[in-house]
């Protein structure tokens, strides 16, 4: 009897304890029910994910309406933060000592420079530079100082050469030429010798423009793509361009009028530009030199087509013409059509980024209509 109460009893508890399993799992879905579920939370996936391609979209929208408002702004500053970086990079190069190469000079009366190089050196390692009021070329081969060794052979010419130099600097070999007059040259780069063939300047280019700016303020439009607007410009009607600016070496106004009257240059063109703190706008006026008579095309016809084109390219606000006196040395003592443009930017324009890289830029293109306009008007008079 008491077996089979224990007996009984033990069933209890197991049904007691099934049950109570049975209760703990979970339900089972039909399929119906888990793809209504999935379904569900795919549909709130999907309305999450719009709103944040919504955010972002209109965050791009922004942020490149942002950039484009300010365009101006980064490109200006990108560019003249590369402009630093290189003139940073030539001065720091400048600074470094000057180690003589011993050379073996050959006096050849053949009108050229010619280094003997030991294998080609490639051409954007190749430049030339003229210092032009001291007749001095500056032929620099960038990083090939562990190149070009000792007794390194050089040919002359000493009919029309006073001096001819070389020497390391870091990573660089310079050759210095100073000539007995300033003549044109081509360059050559050949597999094992480089050469500077040199000619009369006269006859070598239809006209010959020399422009003056300050030297203080020489780096105004030395970025690399103005360079190349006004050398394409030059190249395009023959024009011979002597840039002030390019030079290295301290120069003076009397430099520069002394060199284009003694090449017999067919236009000077002067350009400053000053700041004013009390001024609200860009304005300028052009000197030029009315009694002193050429014929045909004299320094009043440069002055109009440099005026002309400065207004409508920079939107200055013109002043007037203004007869030179003698403190405007460019063209008060130029024997050869002259003119001297004085911009006056404001304060704030300066100190502003963008405005200072517009001004410059639309400097060149004035400078370079003004040279074209000239050039044309002369061809028209042969």
């Amino acid at each position: 009897m008491d077996f089979e109460v224990e007996d009984s009893i033990n069933r209890l508890e197991e049904s007691k304890e099934a049950a109570a399993d049975r209760m703990e799992e979970p339900p089972t879905l039909t399929i119906a029910e888990r793809r209504e579920m999935m379904l569900d939370k795919r549909e709130k996936f999907y309305k999450r994910s719009v709103w944040a391609a919504v955010v972002f979209c209109v965050f791009s929208v922004l942020l490149m309406a942002g950039f484009k408002f300010n365009e101006g702004f980064f490109d200006a500053n990108s560019r003249i933060s590369l402009l630093m970086e290189r003139l940073n990079e030539e001065q720091e190069k400048l600074s470094y000592p000057k180690i003589n190469v011993r050379a073996d000079f050959i006096d050849e009366p053949l009108s050229r420079l010619a280094l003997r190089v030991p294998s080609q050196i490639l051409p954007q390692n190749v430049s030339v530079r003229e210092e032009f009021t001291h007749n001095k070329i500056v032929l620099t081969l960038s990083d090939v100082s562990d190149v070009i060794g000792d007794g390194i052979n050089i040919v002359t010419d000493s009919q029309i050469m006073d001096a001819v130099g070389i020497y390391r600097q870091d990573t660089d070999v310079v050759v210095e030429v100073y000539c007995k007059d300033m003549y044109s040259w081509t360059l050559e780069n050949n597999q094992n010798e480089i050469s500077l063939s040199f000619g009369e300047l006269a006859g070598a280019y239809d006209d010959i423009a020399v422009v003056y700016l300050p030297y203080e303020d020489k780096n105004r439009l030395v970025l690399s793509e103005w360079q190349q607007t006004l050398a394409k410009a030059a190249s395009d009607n023959g024009t011979k361009l002597f840039l002030s600016y390019n030079m290295q070496e301290e120069y003076t106004e009397e430099d520069i009028v002394g060199f284009a009257n003694r090449i017999g240059a067919d236009m000077l063109i002067g350009i400053s530009v000053e700041t004013s703190a009390a001024q609200s706008d860009t304005s300028g006026i052009t000197i030029y030199n009315g009694e002193y008579f050429i014929p045909d095309f004299a320094s009043t016809q440069l002055a109009i087509f440099t005026a002309e084109n400065f207004i409508g390219k920079t939107g200055i606000r013109f002043e007037g013409f203004r007869e030179c006196g003698e403190e405007d040395t460019i063209v008060s003592r130029a024997v050869i059509p002259a003119t001297f443009m004085e911009i006056t930017q404001p304060l704030d324009d300066y100190n502003n980024v963008e405005a200072s890289y517009k001004l410059n830029e639309s400097i060149v293109e004035a400078l370079k209509d003004a040279i074209g306009a000239a050039v044309e008007y002369t061809g028209g008079l042969e």
